[in-house]
């Protein structure tokens, strides 16, 4: 009787809808919490601790036994550049789409009405609902030696032959990067400026503060989170992308992802995870890095004081 009693005491509240606010955001996040988990988390742990493993020529495949030799064959045939490569890359192209992307934030969220706001962010979507490879081909003709550019400077008797380095090369590579991503850092940056009181500029107007000293002292100081977040989703998409280096870097041309899948298919997995785990370890110290400075989290609290 007395066990009987307990549990009525504990669970005939559930049945009533009597539940406090801590049990309902638990039994809440519960489900997509454990879908993160088996789906996010399990995988990159696998990855880690088979990046310990060793890799057997004979079976080609791998055996449970400890081993570096996945992360030292990283300093073999110059795959420690192409990570080095690969890093500069991003963080090249991550820097140049959150130039590209403040002004044309700003320009969506404070000088321009609904419809246009509507007519800006569709433009910049629109394009995704074609395949990375479309938008990389494409390039190709408008920057090969008979695309669009190339002929046009040539008709305006700029230039007296093609420009060979407009395809094929690392600024080629660098424009299908800023075509693809830049929304990446549009996103951001439009919603930490929306959590930016607009009296605040009005305010610093008002006290004399010129556009540009009131843009850079108020306005940039307030919206630091979504630059980093901006900035950190471009970085992770150039990271993990080869459609705009195969299609517009020649064929010399190599990233990390390249590199993954030439290793994969030799069957040479620890090696391939520990390239991985090298990238995800780069990755995870950013992302821990701006929400210590930059207070990622802040995307998402209250708003901008």
């Amino acid at each position: 009787m007395l066990r009987a009693a307990t549990f009525a005491a504990r669970f005939l509240p559930l049945c009533n809808g009597q539940l406090d606010m801590p049990f309902r955001r638990t039994l809440l996040i519960a489900p997509p919490l454990a879908v993160v988990l088996l789906l996010g988390v399990a995988p990159l742990v696998l990855v880690l601790v088979w990046s310990f493993w060793t890799w057997d020529p004979a079976t080609y495949w791998i055996k449970p036994e400890p081993s570096l030799a996945g992360y030292g064959a990283i300093l073999d045939a110059g795959r420690w550049t192409v990570i080095v490569s690969t890093l500069a890359k991003s963080l090249g192209a991550a820097l140049l789409c959150t130039m590209l992307a403040y002004p044309l934030a700003y320009a969506i969220h404070v000088m321009s009405g609904p419809r246009v706001q509507m007519l800006l962010l569709a433009l910049i979507t629109i394009p995704f609902f074609t395949s990375y490879l479309i938008r990389s081909f494409s390039w190709r003709l408008v920057l090969g030696r008979t695309g669009a550019i190339n002929e046009t400077l040539q008709a305006l008797h700029i230039t007296s032959a093609p420009l060979d380095w407009l395809l094929f090369s690392n600024f080629a590579v660098m424009i299908g990067f800023i075509a693809s991503y830049l929304p990446f850092a549009v996103f951001p940056l439009l919603l930490s400026m929306r959590r930016v009181p607009p009296e605040l500029m009005a305010a610093a107007r008002d006290l004399g503060a010129g556009f540009w000293h009131a843009v850079f002292t108020v306005l940039v100081p307030l919206t630091y989170a979504g630059l980093f977040a901006g900035f950190l989703f471009v970085f992770v998409m150039v990271a993990g992308s080869s459609t705009e280096v195969q299609m517009l870097g020649g064929a010399g041309a190599s990233i990390v992802s390249i590199m993954i899948n030439d290793v994969m298919r030799v069957a040479n997995y620890p090696l391939a995870f520990a390239i991985s785990v090298i990238m995800l370890v780069t990755i995870f110290g950013m992302v821990l890095i701006g929400n210590a400075f930059f207070k990622l989290s802040s995307l998402f609290g209250e708003e901008a004081e």
